[in-house]
């Protein structure tokens, strides 16, 4: 008991030995006792905030410099955000509409030079540069009946593609020539079909630009390649109404080279004109 009448309890000692706090609600002072007790949570480090961490240095730098690089490039190659800015080459169309008029003008005047280009081109990895293609790969064009024969064929095999079995110089070939109606122009169908049929020892008629551009017209419908069979046929048909008339009017006589008023020199020669490789 206190001097002032009250009761004073002191702490029981716990089955560890340690102090046990004293019930409430029996006029009892525990504040020393609740201090004591959360001095330890006082001394806890407050729990963290997701989404308010700091962003990395590197990573705010690297966001600036993507900005400022951005930025200059967009004024350096946005052309002033002119709708024009993505014709590409603009300001050269007229000097690309020339130079595609001088290469036609040249294919016209001179076929089988323009011809050669177009085989170096776009024929040489099949038909080897010597014409003679690869035995029982890809026929040869030097020689072929398939060349030399009706105009209207080769041009055909040019336009469409050739596909299935055909026989040429006695070895047969199993394979497929690819369509070239989307690739080459009318101008370069007439100029490397000239090409081929005056590389000697061939000796047939020119082909003009009349002819690929009306069998293109007459076949406009036709999407499969075609076979050795349904090229004879047309042959055996004769060429269509559209094209005779084309190739009598363009160049009515042509024979052979001889009547196609263009030189048909070596290409060893340094002086040759419209040269033929000869196998």
């Amino acid at each position: 008991m206190t001097d002032d009448g009250g009761i004073h309890m002191s702490p029981r000692s716990g089955p560890a030995g340690g102090d046990v706090v004293p019930e409430a609600g029996r006029g009892v002072d525990l504040q020393p006792d609740v201090e004591r007790l959360h001095r330890a949570i006082r001394r806890e480090p407050r729990d963290p905030t997701e989404g308010r961490e700091p962003a990395p240095r590197f990573f705010v730098a690297a966001i600036a410099i993507a900005f400022l690089w951005g930025g200059w490039y967009l004024g350096r190659f946005g052309g002033d955000f002119n709708r024009t800015t993505h014709v590409a080459f603009a300001q050269r169309e007229a000097g690309i509409a020339a130079s595609a008029s001088a290469q036609t003008a040249a294919a016209v005047s001179d076929p089988v030079q323009a011809g050669q280009r177009v085989f170096a081109k776009h024929c040489v990895a099949c038909h080897q540069e010597n014409g003679m293609g690869i035995t029982g790969a890809f026929p040869p064009v030097v020689g072929s009946t398939w060349v030399t024969g009706p105009p209207e064929t080769l041009v055909r095999i040019l336009l469409h593609g050739m596909q299935g079995p055909v026989e040429v110089a006695g070895v047969t070939y199993n394979g497929a020539m690819p369509a070239w109606k989307e690739v080459l122009k009318d101008e370069e169908i007439a100029a490397v079909s000239t090409y081929l049929r005056q590389w000697a020892p061939n000796a047939a008629s020119m082909v003009t630009t009349q002819q690929s551009a009306a069998l293109r017209t007459v076949h406009a419908d036709r999407a499969a390649a075609w076979t050795a069979a349904e090229l004879k046929d047309a042959e055996v048909a004769g060429p269509p109404a559209a094209v005779a008339g084309a190739s009598t009017t363009s160049n009515p006589g042509q024979a052979g080279p001889a009547d196609t008023g263009v030189t048909l020199a070596d290409p060893a020669s340094p002086t040759a004109g419209s040269a033929r490789r000869r196998p």
